[in-house]
């Protein structure tokens, strides 16, 4: 087996020297490291962008899949006209307003600025608005891509295209091992891993997203709640780290303890389908003690895979 050897870079970042389209790739790159999307598409390149250079769909806290709009603002002088301008165009360039609306300055962005562009969007009915001045992006460009950064300081050029782009950032493996954290931690920061077992709104895809969750940690081959997306990220056994190795090693044992109780509920009948005749249908009913089952086994999945977040540095979930 191969372990994984981290490296720190650290490079100055003057974002005003780069072209609209290079700002956009690294945009582009740190959101996909950032969340775990449905679909990302990266529209700057072609122009008539009707104001949105990125468009993806990802889920909400709730488990809903939400449209997220992202404007690229590279200007040497961020001002409230500018935001503004570039909600409206998003907002009447969509049959309906995003959900969530977050544009991207290359400099720095007042509070009040921020705040003003807030409330015009939330008049448009945008629900989550947020503004990033260049320092709050460069924060999260090197925590979330470092090894992209790297790699486009060595002079490498990124793909022009959104496909051959999203490609390459998803293979590309982590430079750091903070960065290497935070990509096992999107696995994490769904649903799943959240929403209180007797609200889950699909039991079956609560199901697999566990089980899919520990072939991630296992293999580091992820698939998302829908199956439709492939991410490689660190396995577990790529750590250089022993007791990091070692934690989330439990961790995968109390995923497969969920799992295991979630299949013997279905054996028992304490969990079963809603009765109704839609073959289909997603809705299960689950005794009460089993959500307490459940909620425990997921709980101390938690706690192992937020000791080995602690360690590398990365937030827990």
């Amino acid at each position: 087996m191969t372990t994984i050897v981290f490296n720190q870079t650290v490079h100055p970042i003057n974002f005003s020297d780069l072209s609209g389209n290079e700002f956009e790739r690294l945009v582009f790159a740190t959101l996909l490291r950032m969340y775990a999307w449905h679909t990302l598409d990266w529209y700057g390149q072609t122009g008539g962008d009707k104001g949105r250079d990125i468009i993806g769909t990802r889920d909400d806290e709730y488990g809903n899949k939400v449209t997220v709009v992202v404007a690229c603002a590279n200007w040497k002088n961020f001002a409230v006209a500018k935001g503004n301008s570039d909600i409206d165009k998003i907002v009447k360039g969509l049959p309906e307003p995003p959900h969530e609306v977050i544009i991207i300055a290359g400099n720095d962005v007042s509070g009040a600025t921020k705040e003003k562009c807030r409330k015009h969007a939330e008049a448009k009915g945008v629900s989550v608005t947020t503004v990033w001045s260049g320092s709050e992006f460069e924060e999260r460009l090197r925590f979330h891509a470092a090894s992209v950064l790297e790699r486009f300081f060595k002079g490498e050029t990124l793909p022009d295209e959104s496909k051959a782009l999203q490609t390459s950032v998803l293979q590309l493996d982590p430079s750091t091992e903070r960065e290497a954290g935070e990509l096992v931690a999107l696995l994490f920061k769904r649903p799943a891993f959240s929403t209180p077992i007797f609200s889950e709104s699909s039991l079956p895809a609560f199901h697999q997203a566990i089980s899919d969750t520990i072939g991630a940690l296992n293999t580091g081959i992820w698939r998302d709640r829908e199956g439709a997306m492939i991410y490689r990220i660190p396995s577990r056994q790529s750590f250089p780290s022993t007791s990091v190795r070692e934690s989330l090693g439990n961790c995968v044992d109390a995923l497969n303890l969920l799992r295991i109780s979630f299949d013997d509920g279905i054996r028992t009948g304490k969990i079963h389908p809603c009765g109704c005749d839609k073959a289909d249908c997603p809705t299960f009913m689950i005794e009460h003690r089993y959500c307490e089952i459940l909620e425990r086994h997921r709980a101390e999945a938690l706690q192992f895979a937020n000791k080995a977040f602690t360690e590398l540095g990365v937030d827990q979930v």
